[in-house]
């Protein structure tokens, strides 16, 4: 063969693999976009779109089960690509308890579950601290905190902390000082003690409140009384404006001239709160709630047991009924009789994520949520 026919050849070959590599990585591209589509080959070898489902724990590492089949290695905190539609989702771990919930998978999008809790079965308590005479509890922002207080709680005005210590006079700190005691729950030893001028100024110093979307922002024209209430939310990347005029609920997404949810609530709403993240809204009166689930655009009605409720972190619910202390999702899900002998005077809170703190008549009492 001549150095010109080979030399021919060679270049076809060079010619040839370009294209093929060039063709790859068309075809790669393409795939991949199928891909992030939400397209996927089921276990028939059909082209079918799918979603995707997002989901951790506390504590991580829970076996999840997806439609009562669980695969090997899959673990909170995960991604699962599912066919669209509905699916259980169930999540256990040993010595823990279980949660369940069943989510609807649209096509090409990412639903996020980032809140189950699960709670060790067996939980050591113990008395953490004798808290006789305390008449009111106040609790850090950050959870390691906890102030006690001893007073007339009907003369206390926790406003005069709020400004600067200096405007009190020493006789007025003389009298007020010995009615406080500072906990510091996030310790193994709880030891009570005397609390500064400048601890209690922390505690009740008013933060400067965020500037307040607007309608001018939505650019929405509404016929409005006065009467209703804005509630302005992000959720992901989209922002969204609740309009309540009990009992109606009208839901608008920035970009969209039209609602994208009108709904109606059956009892008369005393108060509403906005969720972590933006993620719901909370309609409520005494123990009725009505949950606004920006992830589905739903709204759920359902109560707890007990005459009110308070929150128990940033996604959970929790009531005392006849000294039995339940917990609850935000939507009312996974309902769960956590512990006994729980007053209703105190609040209930979770430090950490590793201990449990309620009162037991007048005993600040400390459960494990962890093994120790």
């Amino acid at each position: 063969m001549s150095p010109e026919e080979l030399k021919k050849r060679q270049s076809i070959k060079v010619i040839v693999s370009e294209a093929i590599m060039v063709l790859t990585v068309i075809i790669t591209v393409i795939i991949l976009a199928f891909i992030v589509s939400g397209y996927w080959i089921n276990s028939d070898f059909e082209v079918e779109r799918q979603g995707m489902l997002q989901i951790s724990s506390i504590p991580t590492g829970a076996d999840v089960s997806i439609d009562g089949e669980t695969a090997w290695l899959q673990r909170t905190n995960t991604s699962k690509v599912l066919p669209v539609g509905e699916h259980t989702v169930k999540l256990t771990k040993e010595n823990y308890d279980s949660w369940s919930k069943t989510v609807n998978i649209t096509e090409g999008l990412l639903y996020r579950i980032h809140y189950p809790r699960l709670f060790l079965k067996e939980r050591e308590k113990e008395k953490a601290y004798d808290a006789v005479g305390t008449t009111k509890i106040f609790v850090s922002d950050n959870h390691e905190e906890m102030l006690l207080y001893s007073g007339n709680v009907e003369t206390l005005d926790t406003g005069i902390f709020a400004k600067s210590s200096e405007l009190l006079t020493t006789e007025e700190l003389d009298e007020i000082m010995p009615e406080w005691i500072l906990l510091n729950i996030n310790s193994e030893t709880i030891a009570g003690k005397p609390v500064e001028r400048r601890k209690l100024y922390d505690f009740f110093k008013k933060s400067e409140p965020r500037k307040k979307d607007s309608l001018k922002d939505f650019g929405l024209e509404l016929d409005l009384t006065g009467s209703e209430e804005l509630i302005f939310s992000k959720f992901y990347d989209d922002y969204y404006l609740t309009v309540f005029d009990q009992p109606y609920i009208t839901v608008y997404k920035k970009g969209d001239e039209e609602a994208i949810l009108k709904a109606e609530i059956s009892f008369t709403s005393e108060k509403s709160t906005l969720g972590h993240d933006g993620e719901f809204i909370i309609f409520s009166a005494g123990p009725k709630i009505a949950t606004l689930d920006m992830e589905t655009m739903k709204v759920i009605e359902w109560s707890v047991d007990g005459e009110t409720f308070a929150w128990f972190d940033d996604d959970m619910i929790y009531s005392i009924k006849d000294g039995e202390l339940f917990v609850y999702d935000y939507d009312g899900l996974n309902r769960r009789l956590l512990s006994k002998n729980v007053s209703t005077r105190f609040p209930v809170i979770i430090v950490k994520d590793k201990w449990l703190y309620y009162f037991s008549d007048d005993t600040l009492m400390r459960e494990w949520l962890i093994p120790r």
